[in-house]
């Protein structure tokens, strides 16, 4: 073999070599990259779904207390309209109408009372509210009696 050829095989080889080394190098690299953009896609993406849960959470409170407002306009039209319909029906007939009563009105008619024994009874007996109520017979068996 002469020392050209041998040269050019070897030139050749180290060809072949570099080009396997640069290709491997360069794929080790490129899937680096890609883990580490995917890492930084991942936390966009978190944030980004946060963000957006945030907002809909947000729309959804507004919703509620837009949908609360316009419930107790409602509700004091709805009042207004039976007062007046109550007004004008009491010039229409000789019957009065009570108007509705306010919420002012409910809180002071609100009044507490203890619970009332309604029980027949005798002045001497306890009342069916009476903690001792249908206790006071011990000599009655509870169990039937059992013969052998």
């Amino acid at each position: 073999m002469n020392l050209e050829e041998f040269n050019v095989i070897v030139f050749i080889t180290g060809i072949i070599v570099g080009s396997i080394a640069t290709y491997s190098i360069k794929n080790l690299l490129a899937k680096n990259n890609t883990k580490q953009s995917d890492t930084t896609n991942n936390l966009v993406t978190m944030k980004s779904l946060q963000q957006e849960l945030d907002n809909k959470q947000v729309i959804i409170d507004n919703f509620f207390a837009d949908s609360n407002e316009q419930i107790l306009m409602i509700e004091k039209r709805l009042t207004e309209l039976k007062n007046n319909l109550a007004s004008n029906a009491s010039q229409l007939s000789n019957v009065k109408v009570n108007v509705a009563p306010t919420s002012q009105s409910f809180e002071e008619n609100i009044s507490a009372e203890p619970p009332r024994d309604y029980a027949l009874k005798k002045e001497q007996d306890q009342g069916m509210l009476s903690e001792a109520f249908g206790l006071n017979n011990p000599e009655t068996e509870l169990e039937p009696k059992r013969g052998i």
